[in-house]
């Protein structure tokens, strides 16, 4: 550093100029690998986590090894473990990530609509297309709760359990509003739930449906199931007035294995 006395200051020397860039180059560049690195690690872990719902879903968790995941997502089997540590790991993975996009997506729905006939639409569309266009993690997030361990278990189903919360919210609003004939919300709402989950196990990418298509007669065949009318043709299932439904070697499902 020099005085420069002509202008009254401090002006740096050539070669301090020279470490000031060497030094801001070397940060931007330490800056830059890391951001590389990052975008490797969260590349690879994309890779084994869409091996595993693909194997899994073809041959079971418990027919999986660490083995195959790496072959099928063209890894070492020993720089899997740097990604995950274990089988369980990338099971829990693909159920929280599922489950945290469904729950953000109900919350979109929610909000993307005014009244409650129009959320519930949102919803019910929301959800028949998840299960289509994610059909695989639909599937699994039913098929294979079973394969967590307790702890991870009980907290995918606490998430499970947020989302029914916010579709027996909605219906209970209709029952409110003088909108839905729902004698018992919580019945209906497992029962929504498991016809739209339900697309997951039929529905053919190659088929004469589209997902659009069958989101719209989802909404009209549960709106008609629940809606109040003065039309016996309209009223819902759920109606005490109606005959009830024959028996049949139905059972229900349980609690933690339920559909979506």
């Amino acid at each position: 550093m020099r005085f420069d006395a002509g202008r009254g200051r401090r002006v740096p020397c050539p070669n301090e100029r020279s470490i000031v860039y060497v030094l801001s180059y070397v940060f931007s560049q330490m800056t830059r690998a890391k951001s590389s690195a990052q975008s490797l690690e969260r590349g690879g872990a994309e890779r084994i986590l869409k091996a595993a719902i693909s194997l899994f879903t073809e041959r079971g968790y418990h027919g999986t090894s660490m083995r195959s995941l790496a072959l099928a997502a063209r890894f070492e089997a020993g720089s899997l473990y740097h990604h995950f540590p274990s089988k369980q790991k990338i099971l829990c993975a693909i159920f929280e990530r599922t489950m945290n996009d469904v729950l953000a997506g109900i919350e979109g729905a929610l909000e993307s609509a005014a009244g409650v006939e129009d959320k519930l639409r949102a919803v019910v569309r929301f959800h028949v297309v998840f299960h289509i266009e994610r059909q695989q993690e639909a599937f699994l997030s039913h098929s294979e709760l079973r394969s967590l361990t307790a702890a991870n278990r009980q907290r995918i189903v606490a998430k499970r359990d947020r989302y029914e919360e916010r579709l027996r919210g909605l219906l209970a609003a209709g029952v409110e509003d003088g909108l839905f004939d729902i004698p018992d919300v919580r019945l209906a709402t497992i029962a929504v739930l498991t016809m739209c989950s339900g697309v997951a196990d039929w529905f053919a990418g190659d088929g004469p449906l589209s997902a659009d298509t069958v989101a719209d007669a989802y909404i009209e065949m549960i709106m008609r199931l629940l809606r109040r009318s003065g039309d016996p043709a309209s009223s819902s299932v759920f109606s005490p007035h109606r005959d009830p439904p024959p028996s049949g070697p139905w059972r229900a499902r349980p609690r933690e294995d339920r559909f979506q």
